[in-house]
């Protein structure tokens, strides 16, 4: 999310996790079990590949590529849940609204040309069917500035004011 100025802050309450794995008080005994899991695996390894002889250089190797498996494996679950806990810490999301410009497809991509800030939004199909050029969009994005939901805003105010016009 490049443009503040366009967006208006809201407080968000998002609901209280069940359970969580990763939880802060948890990180330690997640390292702590992956790094028993990397030294008991090849010993677990050797039992079912008793072709080759155990050495001390085996087991190490053994469990050099077990730590090359597990650590990758466990930090990509911990950046995704550090993500998650920073996104409910701050509290607070971003809504804008915007008037659709242009509307583009590409192949199967479909895009909105928005203003104000001349910016481009990716979309799904319904959406994009549903939107014509001059109708209003209402963006939400997290605290991180990924976009939560993009929706078309009904305009009551417009239509009213033709109405009481035609009687």
């Amino acid at each position: 999310m490049k443009r503040y100025e366009y967006y208006s802050k809201y407080k968000v309450n998002y609901p209280p996790t069940i359970n969580p794995v990763f939880y802060k008080k948890n990180y330690w005994q997640i390292v702590w079990q992956t790094l028993v899991a990397v030294l008991v695996e090849p010993l677990i390894m050797y039992k079912y590949q008793r072709s080759v002889a155990f050495s001390f250089n085996n087991y190490l190797r053994l469990m050099e590529y077990c730590f090359l498996i597990a650590v990758p494996f466990i930090s990509f679950f911990v950046w995704l849940n550090w993500r998650e806990s920073l996104k409910r810490s701050r509290g607070y999301g971003w809504l804008g609204k915007f008037e659709v410009i242009k509307k583009k497809s590409w192949f199967v991509f479909y895009y909105l040309q928005l203003a104000p800030g001349n910016s481009t939004l990716k979309v799904q199909r319904d959406l994009f069917e549903k939107t014509r050029v001059g109708n209003n969009i209402l963006v939400r994005r997290d605290a991180l500035g990924k976009i939560e939901e993009v929706r078309k805003v009904n305009n009551l105010s417009s239509r009213l004011g033709s109405v009481g016009g035609k009687r």
